[in-house]
């Protein structure tokens, strides 16, 4: 297929100061901070790889500001380390200490810039025109030959180190981004029946829409729930208590949205029949109605059955985001049971998202999935038929480039 922008295949970047924007952010141990999987790290290597004659700087973020993983991209750094890589960390994004240490940068090294969500203006979300403007792009651009992006589960965010740097520089996509954008468009032109969606997780907002459009559409024959998202719907099915929509973003805002869904889709959408809590640090399964206040930590056995029967009857199967609270080993039963069944399923089958990606390799599945995305948001956009802001902003480099 041909693809409606540039890749490392249409440029020349052998001895040029080349800067990647990547997605490497990992699943951490909650209490730790140590990352636990390093799978998105490993999946852009090959670009890494290809670049091995060019002097690269690196930009990336991990986690977003005021969340559990908002940390340094140190760890990040000694992980290129390890795996054969020529890598540097500093502690500096585009002010004097940064800029020292890309001039002087040497072919086959890669520096690592610090999270990029530690500048405030990279979370803003505009056109290319307005972010293009913010510090961060136009302090750096300059500096660069060549701008390459391969983070393609940030697509779906129209913000400075994903969009602005297009504006300046001639600009491609990685191999990550590209077999993405292969993979899926591949495996959207088939018109296979049951089209199963798994959604688990939070960044509940979001979800709520993607359900919303690809109801819609008629893609989706059935939505099952859990996580926080499957939260939101039973508190607007009226299941469990308006108490468990407190770690939800926006949760008044969205909760009409969801009892409309349910109104109009109520045979579509399945939601958890019973729960696993956690009592005093040990998993209790229980019926809704006894759930009495406790954490809500995981589908109970009857659902994670239910959803499962579903699943092996489908002809195709995407899943984003875990059932629960999977990082604690009491409550990683649902997102198990899940992806047994995904990986048993004889129909096409997408794992979209860090989390549940990494727990299909922990669980030795991904040989068994037709494709492990490391997209989450902009998997599931792109399967909507959304345009994702950053395959648009290489498209308009790919014309000025000609």
């Amino acid at each position: 297929m041909k693809l409606p922008f540039k890749t490392l295949d249409d440029v020349e970047y052998e001895g040029k100061r080349v800067l990647i924007r990547v997605d490497i952010n990992c699943s951490l141990d909650p209490e730790t901070k140590k990352i636990i999987n390093d799978s998105r790290i490993r999946a852009m290597t090959p670009t890494l790889e290809e670049l091995k004659k060019s002097k690269v700087v690196l930009m990336a973020h991990q986690g977003r500001p005021g969340s559990d993983d908002f940390i340094s991209l140190e760890q990040h750094t000694r992980i290129l380390r390890d795996l054969g890589f020529n890598a540097s960390f500093v502690d500096d994004i585009f002010g004097k200490a940064a800029k020292d240490a890309i001039s002087k940068l040497k072919i086959g090294e890669i520096l690592v810039l610090q999270n990029v969500r530690m500048f405030e203006g990279e979370m803003k979300k505009a056109s290319v025109d307005e972010v293009a403007q913010e510090p961060i792009v136009q302090e750096l651009y300059s500096l660069f030959d060549l701008f390459v992006n391969d983070a393609f589960g940030a697509a779906h965010r129209s913000q400075a180190s994903i969009v602005g740097f297009t504006k300046y520089l001639p600009s491609v996509a990685g191999r990550v981004m590209e077999k993405e954008v292969r993979t899926l468009t591949e495996i959207l032109s088939t018109e296979y029946h049951p089209w199963i969606l798994v959604l688990g997780g939070s960044k509940v907002p979001d979800k709520v829409k993607i359900i919303k459009r690809l109801l819609e559409i008629g893609r989706a024959d059935n939505v099952l729930l859990g996580g926080l998202i499957g939260n939101l719907f039973l508190i607007a099915a009226e299941k469990i208590s308006s108490q468990y929509g407190a770690p939800i973003k926006e949760f008044e805002d969205i909760l009409p949205l969801a009892k409309e869904l349910l109104s109009q889709y109520s045979d579509v959408i399945m939601l958890p029949i019973d729960a696993a809590v956690d009592q005093d640090g040990a998993r209790i399964e229980c019926s809704l109605e006894n759930i009495g206040g406790r954490p809500f930590y995981d589908i109970g056995p009857k659902t994670a059955e239910k959803f499962a029967k579903i699943i092996r009857n489908a002809k195709v199967a995407f899943a984003n985001g875990p059932m629960g609270f999977f990082e604690k080993d009491e409550f990683k039963h649902g997102t198990v049971e899940v992806l047994k069944a995904i990986s048993d399923c004889d129909c096409i089958t997408v794992v979209g998202g860090g989390h549940v990606s990494a727990m299909a390799e922990q669980m030795s599945l991904v040989d068994t999935i037709t494709h492990i995305s490391t997209g989450g948001g902009a998997t599931m956009g792109f399967m909507t038929g959304e345009k994702l802001p950053l395959v648009e902003a290489l498209e308009v480099a790919a014309k000025r480039m000609e």
